[in-house]
């Protein structure tokens, strides 16, 4: 039976004292946070780690598969095609058609598993509680880790993080690649070659996060040492003010309040906007992580039925090339790359890091923008 337990903010009593309670107690039940509408949850069995989860799709299976250049994306596309037929487990099916094998996927979900827990200690404001005895279904144990060992880890990231943006204090900087080559050590190893790869004097940070499948910090410590390095070069700052929301001239409590009466309304799309100058704005709270769930909810239940049937194809009306002057956020730039012109809708949601919400919206202003249209997907050829 599942009792919940303590509960509160990080603010009133912070994650490694968390972890060191939960260790001490020898509690069994899971750990849940929550950080706007990002839930992250870490499984405890007698006080040790055995297991995370996230409903953030940068922690999900298949972008760490991608992230570390596993699989790619046609197929891990075409592996969550066959799970939406079959409700197998995506791994289960990406080891019987050996793409990946046992071993090598039993490891990733162990480092997985482990990163998911690593990147909460760079949460600062989210609210948790611990449900006693509550675990997922089925036999759990990913990793079995004392705590002792994680906050060893958590704290060196912290610290990593906070002398990130030293050097890199935003996601809308300009990277350039320099003549130095990179050295053997680095260009041997998958992940740093890919991230200096993708360093071209276009992309902004924000943009090659999205393009590694990655978390942040994985990407940003990356970029640190090659910027550190000399492999790399801050190109511009043009970017620092482009995109950033004005806080809002009236009170978060009249922002809420109005993006209530949005809802109510069924005005979901005004009501996510309000929402996002309040958090931009540095507001907090349960009731706006209520209101947000019910916005989002409502967009996407909309978005589907009116502006993006999943079934449709994306064109664009435009050649690519053209699209270099245009104003695109990351998420769009990362979402016009994809469209090409056999991907349904659902096809390039599942291989996006994006959350749902934020790839409709998207998407939608994409199509508003007359950058893309949406057609009925080609009849499939018969077999004989």
């Amino acid at each position: 039976m599942t009792h919940k337990g303590l509960s509160g903010s990080l603010d009133a009593m912070a994650l490694p004292d968390l972890l060191q309670w939960a260790s001490r107690a020898q509690k069994t039940g899971t750990l849940s946070l929550r950080d706007d509408s990002v839930v992250k949850r870490i499984h405890f069995r007698a006080g040790l780690i055995i297991g995370s989860s996230s409903n953030d799709p940068r922690d999900y299976l298949g972008q760490v598969l991608l992230s570390e250049g596993v699989i790619t994306e046609q197929q891990l596309k075409e592996a969550m095609d066959l799970q939406a037929q079959t409700r197998l487990m995506l791994g289960r099916i990406l080891v019987q058609r050996g793409i990946v094998s046992e071993a090598r996927m039993a490891g990733v979900l162990r480092h997985k598993a482990e990163e998911t827990v690593y990147s909460l200690f760079l949460w600062t404001e989210a609210e948790f509680e611990f449900l006693d005895g509550e675990l997922p279904p089925g036999e759990l144990v990913l990793i079995s880790v004392h705590v002792e060992e994680v906050l060893l880890e958590g704290v060196r990231r912290y610290d990593t993080s906070r002398k990130i943006r030293a050097v890199l204090p935003h996601n809308r900087l300009v990277l350039a690649p320099t003549s130095q080559p990179l050295p053997a050590d680095l260009a041997g190893r998958s992940f740093p070659k890919k991230i200096h790869g993708l360093v071209d004097g276009q992309r902004t940070v924000a943009e090659i996060i999205l393009e590694a499948h990655s978390s942040e910090y994985n990407v940003c410590q990356v970029l640190y040492v090659l910027v550190q390095r000399g492999w790399a070069a801050i190109r511009s700052d043009e970017a620092a003010s482009a995109g950033q929301a004005p806080a809002p001239a009236e009170s978060p409590e009249a922002v809420l309040r109005a993006a209530r009466a949005s809802i109510n309304r069924g005005e979901v799309e005004e009501a996510l906007a309000l929402l996002d100058r309040a958090r931009d704005a540095g507001l907090r709270s349960p009731e706006m992580n209520t209101l947000v769930q019910a916005a989002e909810q409502a967009f996407i239940e909309r978005a589907y039925r009116h502006y993006l049937p999943p079934g449709k194809v994306p064109v664009l009306k435009r050649p690519l090339e053209s699209l270099v002057d245009e104003s695109l956020t990351p998420e769009e730039v990362f979402l016009v790359s994809r469209v090409n012109g056999a991907w349904d809708l659902r096809s390039i949601m599942s291989i996006s890091p994006l959350r749902e919400v934020d790839a409709l919206r998207a998407l939608k202003k994409l199509r508003e923008r007359q950058i893309i249209d949406l057609v009925d997907p080609a009849p499939q050829a018969k077999t004989a």
